[in-house]
């Protein structure tokens, strides 16, 4: 790296005239959210896009193109090799996108890519010269498979190899990858040593000018013809899908008791019934089904209100108006919305796992429990409703973890940095 701008100076971005940046995510704008558009606008920058998908995409000033698999899986191919395959035809159709973008005369100076799903792979065949960002989310590690396998087979040698094969196209694409990005140092350790070399620790950021608390945020449910407010007990769960990944039949188990002692709570449960990021139940059903099943005539189902996945603005509002928002996770992937609940203000009860614990200090600006003692979980919801406002500083000191370290503003200069310092090894 031979130039980083002091203080991410937006002026020292325009030095370069005519740099040309690729943003490529089968699920664009992904984690390029705000980096897209930032970079799109600044003057003299042409910011180019490719997705897989056909959902709306709003990321101003961004061109977007997409582009198709060019065939599906091979059926009954050995179920090691089935992740590295799909990631093959991913990157085999995102090189012809990008030659059809090159023949058109474009020539990105810097492209961003995620090489997760293996797009990224065949980037430097099409330009040599060009320099490569890249997203490194997480890298898999067997340990990790083995910490909580309720509805799993028994770990066993042939687990571990398939854990093993699942970072086959990451360490291709590690080659080509001049420079990369995680957000959070959990993500960062579980990378190679030679990869870590060449990462830099930035988090994705959090709009804290629009993610932030209010105390007179309302939040209308239709269905019950309910209105939420500040003055209800509200407790928050949400993950993208309910999962046993981010913990969710452990939070399930705990609501009958947790029911039981605060009769007027309200429990806001935010997702999709999905199987996410593990593996799906053995029954076939979904996890939300199999919980509701196990805790039949335990739960008052008045009171528990399963919203789906929720608009953005609902689910800040939401959030706003949390007495308690439960987050638990495996040792993966920190989600967003812990840190939108945080930067709402919203008193967080965690799981007391490692990429909880990079954020998270008990008794500070959170509390942590045992991730599989459900009787911790009912014992400290019980605490906070009966002390609110004892715990009224670790709402404020939650929001402030968020301003001091994971402000969007810091995060796009320092991206932008990144961005900067690989285009002068170009231009």
């Amino acid at each position: 790296m031979r130039y980083v701008p002091a203080n991410g100076d937006r002026s020292c971005f325009n030095y370069f005239i005519g740099m040309n940046l690729l943003f490529i995510h089968q699920n664009f704008p992904g984690q390029w959210k705000h980096l897209a558009p930032a970079m799109a606008a600044l003057s003299n920058y042409r910011a180019v896009a490719l997705a897989m998908h056909d959902r709306p995409i709003h990321a101003p000033g961004v061109e977007v193109r997409r582009y198709k698999a060019k065939r599906s899986s091979t059926p009954n191919i050995h179920p090691w090799s089935v992740d590295f395959e799909s990631q093959m035809i991913r990157g085999e159709s995102c090189a012809e996108a990008c030659i059809q973008l090159r023949d058109e005369g474009f020539m990105p100076h810097v492209i961003c890519a995620h090489p997760g799903w293996g797009e990224a792979l065949f980037l430097k065949d099409v330009w040599p010269n060009a320099k490569i960002l890249g997203y490194h989310e997480l890298h898999y590690h067997k340990d990790g498979s083995r910490f909580d396998r309720e509805f799993a087979a028994p770990f066993t040698w042939q687990e571990a190899c398939r854990i093993r094969t699942k970072n086959a196209s990451f360490l291709l694409g590690y080659e080509d990858i001049d420079w990369g990005v995680t957000p959070t140092r959990f993500q960062w350790d579980t990378l190679p040593v030679r990869v870590q070399e060449r990462t830099s620790i930035i988090h994705d950021g959090i709009d804290i000018e629009h993610v932030k608390p209010n105390p007179q945020s309302k939040l209308l449910i239709q269905s019950r013809n309910l209105t939420i407010s500040r003055e209800n007990e509200v407790i928050t769960f949400i993950s993208r899908n309910l999962e046993p990944t981010r913990g969710f039949h452990r939070f399930m188990r705990a609501l009958p008791q947790i029911q039981a002692n605060h009769p007027n709570a309200h429990i806001f449960i935010v997702g999709r019934e999905g199987n996410g990021y593990g593996a799906a139940h053995p029954s076939g059903k979904s996890y939300k089904q199999v919980m509701l099943e196990e805790l039949e005539g335990q739960l008052n189902l008045d009171q528990l209100h399963f919203l789906g996945p929720l608009p953005y603005g609902q689910l800040l509002k939401l959030l706003q108006l949390s007495s308690i928002h439960i987050y638990f996770t495996i040792p993966f992937v920190l989600s967003w919305s812990l840190m939108e609940a945080m930067a709402c203000g919203a008193l967080i009860i965690g799981s007391k796992t490692p990429p909880l614990e990079e954020v998270i200090q008990h008794g500070k600006n959170g509390l942590l429990v045992d991730y599989f003692q459900t009787s911790e979980l009912v014992e400290a919801v019980k605490e906070v409703f009966q002390h609110r406002d004892r715990y009224e500083s670790l709402r404020q000191a939650a929001r402030q973890t968020i301003v001091e370290h994971y402000d969007l503003r810091y995060s796009l200069r320092r991206q932008q940095a990144l961005i900067l310092a690989l285009g002068a090894q170009v231009l």
